[in-house]
């Protein structure tokens, strides 16, 4: 499978890819007996506070699922991690480091064996129906969104919240060398040599999607971070998506099928991630709306208003677009 097809592919199936190979024999050897793998958070990233949220208006309009049961089964583990503690949760069943045992887990967390193993599957699912549980508020015709994140005010910054927990553990660091000492020791057939190489890749590709969407998002809060203190249309700066591609070091098509579809809640509500690259011309647009709407000032007085917040553009440029807001020029707004 391509990059294109797996930026492409919708976050349920993209989760759903990645809890079969998580799952999968030759993962789980390499990640807990052998160290092989491993994950790597990517900076100021967390898991979404609204994790533990349950929201009873999720059961509407769900089409063939039993959703009550689901839900009610949810209730009853959350409860059980609220109890243990969110530390403690996210040590073991987010992060758990190689060696870290099932009995472990329940004796430090104060479970019963059988409640450990449903958290866990907790945890696979939430990655695959995350939307279910978190669906996009988001109507446009055409479009289905997918909420990937939600935007965090911290004590040092904004930070972003993955709603999957697949997201939250990051990117796979893989051991070649200690891979190549095992196979050199005749630890797997060439069967499962085979099967192992192709596993590699997939995590390699796998991890190219999510550094790609990760440092769109890391950019975003980097560039707009006034708009995300503030809310204000005019504090969301000219973006374009071929200048994101050039700061991260990937194809602009790259960046055009990452975000289609995706949003992201904010303190101001949720935003799909196209909205945060607005054309120039829409910015200068939007400007001189907000300006008219604060004093009729002429022609020249924008332009130099603008001005002063950083924006060049002619006298001509904002007659253009003050046209195209269908507003009238000064002397005739002050004959009203």
């Amino acid at each position: 499978m391509e990059l294109a097809n797996l930026l492409e592919l919708p976050e349920e199936e993209f989760q759903r890819f990645v809890s079969e190979i998580e799952t999968g024999p030759f993962f789980r050897r390499l990640y807990q007996r052998e160290g092989v793998i491993r994950y790597q958070r990517f900076p100021r990233t967390d898991i979404s506070p609204h994790f533990l949220e349950l929201k009873e208006e999720m059961v509407a309009d769900k089409g063939s699922l039993d959703v009550e049961p689901m839900l009610q089964n949810r209730e009853e583990i959350l409860n059980h991690i609220k109890i243990m503690g969110l530390e403690k949760f996210k040590r073991y069943f987010l992060y758990a480091e190689p060696g870290i045992t099932v009995q472990d887990i329940a004796r430090d967390c104060d479970l019963e064996l059988e409640d450990v193993e449903r958290i866990n599957k907790l945890v696979d699912e939430f990655s695959i129906m995350s939307e279910f549980y978190h669906p996009s508020a988001l109507s446009t015709p055409g479009i289905h969104y997918s909420k990937v994140a939600s935007v965090e005010r911290g004590s040092e910054g904004f930070t972003i919240g993955y709603f999957p927990p697949a997201l939250v553990r990051g990117r796979y660091v893989i051991d070649y060398e200690m891979w190549e000492k095992l196979d050199r020791e005749g630890a797997f057939s060439a069967a499962e040599a085979r099967e192992i190489k192709k596993l590699l890749r997939k995590l390699e590709l796998i991890n190219r999607r999510k550094d790609t969407v990760y440092r769109i998002l890391e950019q975003i809060v980097e560039k707009q971070a006034l708009y995300l203190e503030s809310g204000e249309v005019r504090a969301l700066l000219p973006f374009t998506q071929k200048e994101l591609a050039k700061r991260i070091g990937v194809a602009p098509s790259s960046i055009s099928r990452a975000i289609g579809g995706r949003s992201i809640d904010t303190p101001w509500g949720e935003i799909p991630l196209k909205d945060f690259f607005p054309r120039p011309k829409r910015f200068r647009k939007e400007l001189i709306k907000e300006i008219l709407e604060q004093e009729p000032l002429p022609d020249e007085a924008i332009r130099a208003k603008l001005e002063q917040m950083g924006v060049s553009i002619s006298r001509r440029s904002v007659a253009s677009l003050r046209k195209e807001l269908k507003i009238p020029p000064s002397w005739r707004r002050k004959t009203k």
